[in-house]
């Protein structure tokens, strides 16, 4: 049966490697000298750079009031990223910390190399307040799904009034979800 040639392929990374990991070794320890590795490494001095100024400190945004063109001039974000951040930051009415900036789907971009360039000032969050606020409204924000929705508008029905103080009083959703939400609700 002959043999394909991603098959042919195979079998000679197979050799390359079982010839690395039993022959070189062998090799090795027969000569007593190094088969790969220079005894010492002298590299001349016209090869090494030294910095002879300190690294610039990153310029810093704040995430609350940042727009779209200063988003661009970090490395790595252009228009689509910034415009995915900033519509982020409309639903959720702000944002508390940058780890938030986790929460969005970036498919090319490393939010763990951008959070240098971020700091969140909470006092640029817009409150709602969720008596005055739809159904639909509420179900917008990020942190909340239908069921829990549905639960708050439950207990807006019995006591006539809602407020974050509320839901936290009575227990009408999860602590987890309630720390979550408190920045965004008065």
């Amino acid at each position: 049966m002959p043999l394909r040639s991603s098959e042919k392929k195979g079998i000679i990374v197979l050799s390359f490697l079982l010839t690395g990991f039993f022959v070189f070794p062998l090799l090795i320890e027969e000569d007593d000298t190094p088969f790969f590795l220079l005894t010492q490494a002298e590299i001349p001095d016209s090869m090494v750079q030294l910095s002879t100024h300190p690294a610039s400190p990153v310029k810093r945004f704040e995430l609350n009031s940042v727009d779209s063109v200063s988003l661009t001039k970090i490395k790595g974000i252009g228009p689509y990223y910034a415009s995915k951040i900033l519509k982020y930051r409309k639903r959720l009415g702000g944002f508390h910390t940058p780890l938030q900036l986790k929460e969005i789907s970036f498919k090319y971009l490393s939010v763990d190399s951008l959070l240098d360039h971020f700091y969140a000032d909470p006092k640029h969050i817009t409150k709602k307040e969720m008596d005055t606020m739809s159904f639909k409204s509420i179900l917008s924000h990020p942190y909340l799904e239908y069921g829990e929705v549905q639960l708050i508008f439950k207990a807006k029905k019995e006591w006539g009034t809602i407020t974050y103080s509320l839901l936290e009083q009575k227990k009408i959703l999860a602590p987890h979800k309630l720390k979550k939400i408190k920045p965004y609700f008065k």
